[in-house]
């Protein structure tokens, strides 16, 4: 279990920084979040509360939010994959794509509510509903490509360990 979540870490902080400075002039998607999702969907409970959690303060570090909004809204995503967790979600790429949309818009509501307690509104509605909407539909749509991306990572990294720990 360790090591899994020493590899979604790892996968965690490549997206993370890829999305934040490869792409954040361009395009704007989600991936730490579909991480997020392929954790509670395919993960235990504490290995996806704990990638929850890495993500939502690597993400409150890097926002103008305050600590804790995108850790909350994280655990939420959370939540909803656990919640949906079936054998024919992780067969299926249609059931995948709606599980994403679904926590993806419940986390953008987590978050907007919490910014709206703490008085934070001009943050969130600096752009516009469309976009984000966009980039809900857009993110969830690289669902099965990325559900798969992260399980092959996740097989090489698991074959890579065995043979090193074969050769000593």
């Amino acid at each position: 279990m360790l090591t899994a979540l020493l590899i979604l870490f790892m996968i965690a902080l490549g997206l993370f920084y890829f999305q934040n400075i490869m792409l954040f002039t361009q395009v704007y998607l989600l991936l730490p979040e579909l991480l997020v999702i392929y954790a509670g969907l395919h993960h235990p409970l504490t290995v996806a509360v704990s990638l929850a959690v890495f993500i939502g303060l690597l993400q409150d570090s890097y926002a103008i939010t305050p600590l804790g909004s995108h850790i909350l809204a994280a655990l939420l995503v959370v939540a909803v994959a656990r919640g949906a967790k079936s054998s024919f979600l992780l067969q299926h790429p249609l059931p995948q794509i709606l599980v994403a949309a679904l926590a993806l818009f419940l986390e953008n509501l987590g978050l907007l509510f919490i910014l709206l307690v703490v008085g934070l509104r001009e943050t969130w509605f600096g752009e516009p509903v469309s976009s984000r909407f966009l980039e809900i539909l857009a993110t969830a749509a690289l669902t099965p490509l990325c559900f798969t991306l992260f399980k092959g990572i996740e097989h090489l990294a698991h074959r890579w360990r065995k043979k090193s720990l074969l050769t000593r």
